[in-house]
């Protein structure tokens, strides 16, 4: 029996010190991939300040496009109405030639 609880303390010693072994490393792994993670998340964060900018950045010159395309139709919109009074006066003027023509072929 002696025998038997010499195998069994050095099978406990062993287990436990293998545990103890074991433990340490996955506690050393654990610190390991936690500031591995600390390194991967504070990276992603900074990826997503540069992505917050670069879309600041976008709808600023997308807000710049849209005012500059608002004073283009502004533009365009006045020179329609320039063009549309100018074909006025051409209208009449046209109109009033035909009749000083007609009314000189009478004379």
């Amino acid at each position: 029996m002696s025998r038997t609880l010499n195998t069994t303390l050095k099978l406990s010693a062993t287990v436990l010190s293998l545990f103890f072994v074991v433990g340490c490393a996955t506690e050393a792994a654990v610190q390991d991939a936690a500031q591995g993670g600390l390194a991967d998340t504070t990276d992603q964060a900074g990826q997503a300040m540069q992505a917050l900018q670069a879309a600041q950045d976008a709808q600023a010159q997308a807000e710049a496009a849209l005012e500059a395309a608002t004073a283009a139709q502004a533009m365009a919109q006045e020179a329609q109405g320039m063009a549309q009074s100018a074909q006025f006066s051409a209208d009449q003027n046209s109109q009033k030639i035909d009749r000083m023509f007609k009314t000189s072929m009478h004379k």
